[in-house]
This record gives C-alpha cells, sequence and structure tokens, in this order.
C-alpha cells in the first residue's frame, strides 16, 4: 500500500530546504563576485609585473609584485571560504597568472626556483604557470638576440629546455592535470622556434665578422702594394 506524503508537508519540508540552499547560492554568489573581482586584479599586476621585468624596468616590477601578492591574498581569503569555489577553473587559472609573473622574476632576477609551497599554491596552477613562463622566457632570448647578446639568449634557451624537460616527464591525462599538457606541447614548439632563430642569428654574425675580416685584409692588401 503506497504511504504518499501530503503535498502541504512536502512543501512546507521543501521550503525550509529551498531557504537553506538560498542562503548558500546567495553567499556563494556574493563571494564569486568578490573573487572575479580580485582575479581581474591579479591579472592586471601579472601582466604589468611581466612586462617590468621583459622591459628591464625593475623597481616598477617589484612595486607590481607587492601589488600582486595583496591582490592574490585578498583573493585566496575569499576563494577558501567556499570548497566548491575553491576548486573552480576559476581559481586554477588565477593562480596560474600569479605563478607566471613570480616564477619569471625569480628565475631571471634572483637565479632561484620557487616551489608550489613557498608561494601557496597547490600543484596544478603551478605546473600552468610553470608552462606559461617558458613563453616569457622566450621574449626575454629574442630580445637578447636583437642586440647581439647570444650568449644571453642560448642560457635562457638552456634554461626552457630544463624546465620543459622536467615538466613532460609528468604523464597523466588532462583530467588530472587540466592544461598542462597542452603547454608543455607549446613549450616544445618555442623552444625548436627560438634554438632554430638562435642558430640563424649566430650563423648571420659569423658571416659578418668573415666579411668585416675579408674587407679590412682587402684594404690591407691594396694599400701594400701601392
Amino acid at each position: 500500500m503506497l504511504n504518499i506524503l501530503e503535498s502541504q508537508e512536502a512543501s512546507r519540508i521543501l521550503r525550509r530546504i529551498i531557504e537553506r540552499i538560498d542562503g548558500v547560492l546567495s553567499r556563494r554568489e556574493e563571494l564569486r563576485d568578490n573573487m572575479i573581482r580580485k582575479s581581474r586584479e591579479v591579472i592586471r599586476y601579472s601582466g604589468w609585473a611581466i612586462n617590468a621585468v621583459l622591459r628591464g624596468r625593475l623597481d616598477e616590477a617589484r612595486e607590481h609584485l607587492k601589488q600582486l601578492d595583496e591582490a592574490f591574498r585578498e583573493f585566496l581569503h575569499y576563494a577558501k571560504q567556499d570548497e566548491r569555489l575553491f576548486h573552480s577553473g576559476l581559481v586554477d587559472s588565477t593562480l596560474a597568472e600569479y605563478v607566471e609573473a613570480k616564477l619569471l622574476y625569480s628565475l631571471v632576477i634572483e637565479a632561484r626556483l620557487p616551489t608550489p609551497e613557498e608561494l601557496g599554491v597547490p600543484e596544478i596552477p603551478y605546473l600552468q604557470g610553470l608552462g606559461d613562463v617558458i613563453g616569457e622566457l622566450r621574449r626575454l632570448a629574442l630580445d637578447r638576440m636583437r642586440i647581439d647578446d647570444t650568449e644571453t639568449a642560448a642560457k635562457l634557451l638552456e634554461l626552457m629546455e630544463a624546465l620543459y624537460n622536467e615538466m613532460r616527464s609528468l604523464e597523466y591525462p588532462d583530467a588530472l592535470m587540466p592544461g598542462v599538457r597542452h603547454k608543455v606541447d607549446v613549450a616544445r614548439r618555442l623552444i625548436d622556434d627560438t634554438k632554430a632563430l638562435l642558430i640563424e642569428v649566430k650563423g648571420r654574425r659569423t658571416i659578418l665578422r668573415l666579411l668585416e675580416k675579408g674587407i679590412g685584409g682587402g684594404d690591407g692588401g691594396e694599400k701594400g702594394s701601392s
């Protein structure tokens, strides 16, 4: 025999449940709005810090990194209040931007590589940011090539390869480390392109030096025969 819940009783019970859920979702929406606002600040300060490093404006870079640290702390303050939000894609993408800026400065200014624990981030956004920083190292290498500083460009290329070689050893599906494998594949292409360009630049420089020697030798020979 069926024992069906009365509709009025169902409404009464469900009303309390819905009110509780509404409170949770309302709070979550408020937290998410604050997270989005702080995420934009993290992305903005990260970009400014990276550009300052690339241009050699270190005082400016340090100032932006201070602003980045503050925005990062405030972002995490909101994110950690809701477990569902903390494990969302918004957190990973925001923290990856933070990691990228912090790692770039540490790698090329302080000659060190901070750990995820030092930066206060989980493993996945750390790997995502590490993958992205390889692209920034390429930009630095290209800048050094433009001013004929192939020695520094080669050192940056070696660093790019070292980071790539360690990252590619992680052979896990995208479900476990979302976006990381793609960044590793992109890094491989960037390294190959940078290496080819560096070889070309070095080759041109060698040819120019040989030509200069030849021209100088030719002038000397003409003077000697006159």
